[in-house]
C-alpha cells in the first residue's frame, strides 16, 4: 500500500486530524497546554456545538493553515460547513493573536 492509499483510510484521516489540531491548540495556548487539554476542547466543542470532531479538527486546520492554500480550499469545499463556522468563533481570535505581528 502506498503512503497515499495508507492516507486515505478514515481512521488515518481520524489520527491525522486530531493529531494536527492538537497541536495547533498547544502551540496557540502556550506550553503549559498539555495534549490532553487540547483533547478535551475538541472534544467538548464537538459535543457542545453537534459537530462531528474530525470535521472540527480539519476545520481548525483550514483556519490555521488559511483559505488561500489548496489544502484549506479542499476541505471548505467539501468539509462540513457548521464546523467551519463553530471553528472561527471559538478558536478565530486565538490564531489570530498568535500570527499578529507584535506592537511597538
Amino acid at each position: 500500500m502506498t503512503i497515499e492509499a495508507h492516507r486515505d483510510i478514515p481512521a488515518v484521516r481520524r489520527l491525522t486530524a486530531l493529531d494536527t489540531a492538537q497541536a495547533l491548540l498547544r502551540s496557540a495556548r502556550g506550553r503549559s497546554y498539555t495534549e490532553d487539554q487540547a483533547f478535551d476542547e475538541l472534544l467538548d466543542a464537538s459535543m457542545r456545538f453537534h459537530v462531528d470532531i474530525v470535521d472540527l479538527c480539519e476545520a481548525l486546520t483550514d483556519l490555521a493553515t488559511g483559505p488561500g492554500t489548496v489544502q484549506g480550499l479542499r476541505r471548505t469545499v467539501h468539509g462540513h460547513r457548521r464546523a467551519h463556522t463553530v471553528a472561527a468563533e471559538l478558536w478565530g481570535p486565538l490564531l489570530d493573536r498568535r500570527t499578529a505581528p507584535a506592537e511597538n
